[in-house]
């Protein structure tokens, strides 16, 4: 469970904060930024719905409709509903959050759409426009967020945004394959991109192929995919390190052939890169080309993943991604005084001015989008899967009582709660000034658990909660065990003062894991009581799982058992039946039991997979058809 603020920095007053980037001013809660040009009070985290669905659902392989991904990332149509959603719920004290907004006009722009629209690099006159150039004062084509050197597989450097294919869509420009969610589409040719070359067929030369699973030739710089029968550079961003004679772009059209420091370029300029690397022999070869795509399976997700469109058999087959999953994480880094931007694509909507609400569309069946990582002003089709933030017209006034900002299950983030769940309410001013602690003894009532610390409590659905944790801008309970569903208030009260009322979406159950340090590693233990994750993550204390060893795993939020919840009462037990399903790495682990074993708290006994191979495996258990959060590892070694 965590108990860090996390999105939400300690703080206890709002008031105005010192600017960290001109025209920008930080609250001191630091969940929000006044620009002070425009006018307009812009949420902090720059990727809120990742934490905060605001009850939108949780996209899953078969969904459809309004959902949220877990990354953040989402359709317009989602992103409207949430925005919706925040407002129903008065985030913040505000019920005025708007999509940002984009003008259909903008003489900064480069170029000019077939309807009349500016876009491309260098406009100024939309809210996320000005922010990028003017307040966080970037330059095109740089990204606000650079992603560092992660492995996937057998591959290096893989960045979570666009690539360019060899196959053109006439006016439209040329497809490309997005490995920040999967999605194929087009792009048009003077957008910054990256590249990934590939060769036809298999090197002369290495190894036979030896079954259908990607194969790294001797060396590690190529990696053979028998399914698509094509051979790719094992470095997904070679161009960061060999531009292949290319100069360094100093502006997006200077020189009209470059490589931008995060090797995104153009389409002109990618087909050059990739002629120099012919030219070069590179790794002895002279038949690297960009890859295709399939036009007959565009602007979709799960594209033919077969061999007619490389990227997506890569993604969705080889790599096993599902769609809206980024190939890698991003890291939280700091945006000025903005954090969790993502170096993607952002949703926007169309506006005369910053302050108006959405007023037009810039042709049927698109809107507006706005990239963090390079600047570009663009459109795509709504059902992409593209990430949002908000603002409202105004400055946000200061407030000395308690506000909430989130619910959340503590230890899945799911905004869905549960009777009998742990759950953590996030905001300012929650607890005194300085005050942070959990329960203690002498917090008890003989058997009973706390309903109070320090003059702080909640409750849930008009009955009190139990009192876990406190802080200035976290507390963490145990929801009453009394059944709930649909939409019930929160209520915390700091010192007498009670926070105006959180609607949060409650169900029959909110599964997750618990969680070491806040994840990625399922908290479970060997049979010895020593713990199960990789050795580095507790030096001495803790050890990988062993292919057919039983182990504990520890959950949280699975619902009523066959023995009555007392409210209050500290010791809970009784099993759960049917038993939950868990799966390491996709294959079922055998639970010999599963039940309560301590207030809120699930004991599972499982057989590891024999089957298992070493390293980080996912981890998950669905029970009634829902399942435990995504991300989940355990560690695996023979």
């Amino acid at each position: 469970m965590r108990r860090s603020g996390g999105a939400i920095a300690a703080a206890a007053l709002l008031g105005a904060a010192a600017a960290t980037a001109q025209m920008l001013a930080q609250s001191t809660d630091k969940l929000t930024v006044y620009d002070g040009v425009n006018n307009i009070t812009w949420l902090a985290d720059f990727n809120l719905p990742a934490s905060n669905r605001f009850t939108i659902p949780l996209c899953n392989p078969s969904s459809t409709g309004v959902r949220v991904n877990t990354s953040g990332s989402m359709s317009y149509q989602s992103a409207a509903a949430w925005v919706a959603a925040m407002n129903a719920a008065n985030y913040l004290g505000h019920s005025n959050w708007q999509i940002p907004t984009t003008p259909m006009l903008d003489n900064r722009c480069g170029k000019t759409g077939p309807n009349g629209n500016n876009y491309g690099f260098g406009c100024t006159a939309g809210a996320y426009d000005s922010l990028f150039y003017d307040a966080l004062a970037l330059k095109a084509p740089a990204t606000a967020v650079p992603i560092p050197n992660t492995p996937v597989g057998p591959f290096s450097n893989f960045q979570p945004y666009l690539y360019w294919s060899q196959t053109s869509q006439g006016q439209a420009g040329y497809s490309s394959f997005s490995f920040g969610n999967g999605f194929q589409g087009a792009n048009t040719a003077p957008n910054f991109l990256n590249v990934l070359p590939m060769i036809p067929g298999k090197i002369a030369g290495t190894p036979a192929a030896t079954g259908m699973a990607l194969q790294v030739n001797p060396g590690g710089q190529t990696v053979y995919d028998p399914v698509a029968n094509v051979t790719w550079l094992a470095n997904a961003n070679l161009a960061t390190t060999n531009t292949f004679g290319l100069p360094a772009c100093k502006s997006p059209t200077n020189p009209s052939l470059c490589v931008n420091a995060d090797g995104a370029m153009t389409r002109d300029a990618a087909n050059q890169w990739i002629a120099n690397m012919n030219a070069a022999s590179y790794l002895g070869q002279t038949h690297w080309q960009l890859p295709p795509a399939d036009l007959n399976c565009d602007v979709s997700y799960s594209c033919d993943v077969n061999a007619q469109n490389p990227f997506g058999e890569l993604y969705y087959g080889q790599l096993g991604l599902p769609g809206g999953v980024p190939i890698v994480p991003v890291p939280d880094l700091a945006a000025g005084p903005f954090h969790n931007m993502q170096p993607y694509l952002y949703w926007s909507c169309g506006a005369d001015t910053i302050q108006q609400d959405c007023q037009y569309i810039p042709a049927a069946g698109f809107e507006w989008s706005f990239s963090f990582n390079s600047g570009f002003l663009g459109t795509d089709v709504l059902k992409n899967n593209l990430y949002v933030t908000s603002y409202f017209v105004g400055m946000r006034m200061a407030t000395t009582g308690p506000t909430i900002a989130e619910v959340a299950n503590a230890e899945g983030e799911s905004p869905a709660i549960a009777s009998n769940t742990w759950v953590e309410i996030k905001g300012v001013n929650l607890a005194p000034a300085g005050d942070a602690r959990i329960w203690q003894s002498s917090d008890f009532t003989g058997t009973q658990m706390p309903q109070q610390l320090d003059k702080v409590s909640a409750t849930v659905n008009g009955k009190p909660a139990y009192v876990y944790y406190i802080s200035p801008t976290q507390i963490n309970i145990l929801t009453p065990p009394d059944a709930m569903s649909g939409a019930v208030q929160v209520e915390v009260t700091n010192n007498g003062a009670t926070a105006a009322a959180f609607t949060a979406q409650a169900q029959a159950l909110s599964p997750s894991f618990f969680v070491f340090n806040g994840g990625p590693y399922v908290a479970a233990v060997h049979l010895n009581g020593g713990l199960i994750g990789p050795a580095a993550l507790y030096p001495g204390s803790s050890a990988p799982a062993k292919p057919g060893e039983t182990i504990v795993l520890y959950a949280n939020g699975f619902g009523p058992t066959n023995v009555p919840v007392v409210s209050g009462a500290s010791t809970q037990g009784g099993r759960l039946s049917p038993l939950p399903v868990v799966q390491i790495a996709g294959k079922n682990a055998t639970v010999q039991f599963a039940g309560l074993v301590a207030p809120g708290q699930f004991q599972f006994n499982v057989v590891v997979p024999a089957s298992l191979a070493d390293g980080d495996q996912p981890i998950v258990a669905t029970y009634s058809g829902a399942s435990t959060q995504i991300g989940t590892l355990i560690t695996i070694q023979h």
